[in-house]
């Protein structure tokens, strides 16, 4: 049961690039759950895989694992990246991004991590818009959809995942608490304008793409690397089922 919420408790993790959950992702390697301890193993897709990327989904790992109210500690071992050991030192001493690289980092992470939660404001807009189009709706009655009216938009799983994907990310800005305010804005809560609606949604596009693309490219550099598939939900109870270890990094 204790293994489940913690895998209930990642699945809540995303990547900050990618905006798709580590668990969906096959990012996690491993659980272990040792009475209140609780020990995440993580991987990424390559050796070189950004730190400041990394730092942040073990930041998150953490955080989200630790609120768990019988987790006493949680220890976070990002493996097989060029920066592994100086990453899972500064996370699990709770250091910030710029105290674990001081001689490398200029500030900490918030402008970086908002700059993809715009991203992925944009990308899951993006997607809403489209099926609503798709719907047969007009440019008009989308912009003048407010943030109650989104629950009874969802007639269809498609639209059910979508719709709640939207107003979570809505909720996570700000701007969901009054069901009367538009539903679809721009990523700081000003409304979209009907003359920029197609300006709008062609660069919500472009955006949506990049980060599908981003995916797809790491899923496949990721299945490369560790042959992930059938074997990855298995790694929640049994690391070592999984080959994990298969691309070792080259030697010093």
């Amino acid at each position: 049961m204790r293994n489940d919420e913690v895998v209930g408790q990642l699945a809540q993790v995303y990547d900050p690039e990618l905006d798709e959950p580590l668990t969906e992702l096959g990012f996690i390697g491993g659980v272990i759950v040792d009475g209140g301890v609780v020990t995440v193993r993580f991987r990424l897709p390559t050796f070189w895989c950004a730190a400041n990327f990394a730092f942040m989904m073990a930041a998150d790992i953490r955080e989200r694992v630790s609120e768990l109210p019988w987790v006493e500690r949680v220890q976070v071992e990002l493996q097989d990246h060029f920066f592994d050991a100086e990453i899972n030192e500064g996370i699990n001493d709770g250091k910030t991004f710029a105290r674990t690289f001081p001689a490398l980092a200029t500030d900490d992470l918030d402008g970086l991590r908002e700059t993809f939660r715009v991203k992925a404001f944009l990308a899951r807009q993006e997607r809403l818009l489209r099926w609503l189009l798709v719907q047969g709706w007009a440019n008009e009655a989308i912009l003048d959809v407010r943030v109650g009216d989104l629950p009874a938009l969802a007639q269809d799983g498609e639209g059910d995942v979508m719709v709640r994907r939207y107003l979570a990310i809505l909720r996570e800005r700000g701007l969901a608490g009054d069901p009367s305010s538009p539903a679809f804005v721009n990523p700081d809560g000003t409304r979209i304008v009907a003359a920029a609606f197609r300006a709008h949604l062609a660069c919500a596009s472009r955006t949506r793409l990049s980060v599908e693309f981003n995916a797809m490219f790491c899923r496949g550099l990721l299945e490369t690397r560790y042959g992930t598939g059938n074997a990855e939900k298995a790694a929640y109870t049994d690391p070592s089922s999984v080959p994990g270890h298969v691309c070792r990094r080259t030697p010093e």
